[in-house]
């Protein structure tokens, strides 16, 4: 439940933040939960080399969970122009993973993160968890509701 609800919250940031990317997400057809499940769900440790995944553990213990927020928005901040040339969801995917893989300069990814995608303040943030964790509410309703129904035709 908590990494859907992240992740509609960078899909939220990231329509925010970064709205030419936002946009060409919504072209293609897909979200950045489909892009990026990785990077929450293990941290980064999959994404990014060791030393800078250690960079971000390190921000992560002193400033708390938005970091992950930041940290992704940085990514994807850096790698805009590939971002929007991709054609296909799994091309796109594809781009991110070979590119933050071969990213090393720690240091430039959490300059970028802290002072290139703008104020995050957890007044701006708590927001639009709220509104994330309401989408996400109304998903599982949704699910549950469908699966409901399927049983009863079974049992019928």
């Amino acid at each position: 439940y908590g990494l859907k609800v992240e992740l509609r919250t960078l899909e939220l940031l990231v329509q925010k933040k970064l709205p030419k990317i936002a946009s060409h997400l919504d072209k293609l057809d897909t979200t950045t939960g489909c892009i990026t499940p990785a990077w929450f769900s293990n941290l980064f440790t999959t994404t990014l080399p060791a030393e800078v995944t250690a960079r971000v553990f390190d921000c992560l213990l002193l400033e708390g969970n938005k970091v992950l927020h930041r940290v992704a928005l940085a990514l994807m901040k850096t790698y805009e122009t590939s971002i929007c040339a991709a054609s296909h969801p799994a091309q796109l995917r594809k781009v991110l993973e070979s590119r933050a893989a071969r990213l090393y300069d720690s240091e430039a990814l959490m300059t970028l993160a802290f002072k290139g995608v703008g104020a995050m303040p957890t007044a701006t943030i708590q927001p639009l968890r709220t509104a994330a964790a309401a989408v996400v509410d109304a998903q599982i309703e949704e699910h549950r509701q469908r699966l409901e129904l399927i049983a009863r035709c079974r049992t019928h």
